[in-house]
């Protein structure tokens, strides 16, 4: 991770937020519309899992660049495994059966 690439990888999972929003704001649409349960709400836990991600991944970023005198933790191959890879794996997880449930019909559509 470089002072050039690590904003961009932060700017990335902002994305990935803003497009779980806009799923969050169709499939509320669609399961008006058809009477669904809310499992839209799915996407407001993946995208908190994404905003953990992030901070993690910010934190990471500062303790690269700066000098020795980081503390041992936020260094630690542990710390990355719980606060960025898991929430971001359960987050892509999640999202993806949240909108299986919503946006499933369109395979089935097409095989008719």
């Amino acid at each position: 991770m470089s002072a050039i690439t690590g904003p961009f990888s932060i700017i990335s999972l902002l994305a990935e937020i803003y497009l779980l929003y806009i799923y969050v704001i169709l499939s509320r649409k669609l399961g008006n519309v058809t009477k669904m349960k809310p499992y839209y709400r799915g996407f407001y836990l993946a995208m908190a899992l994404i905003g953990v991600a992030a901070a993690a991944h910010l934190i990471r970023l500062v303790s690269a660049l700066a000098p020795a005198g980081v503390p041992a933790p936020f260094n630690a191959d542990a710390f990355y495994l719980f606060t960025y890879y898991l929430p971001l794996a359960l987050a892509g997880t999640l999202s993806l059966i949240v909108a299986w449930r919503y946006w499933g019909w369109l395979f089935k559509e097409r095989d008719r």
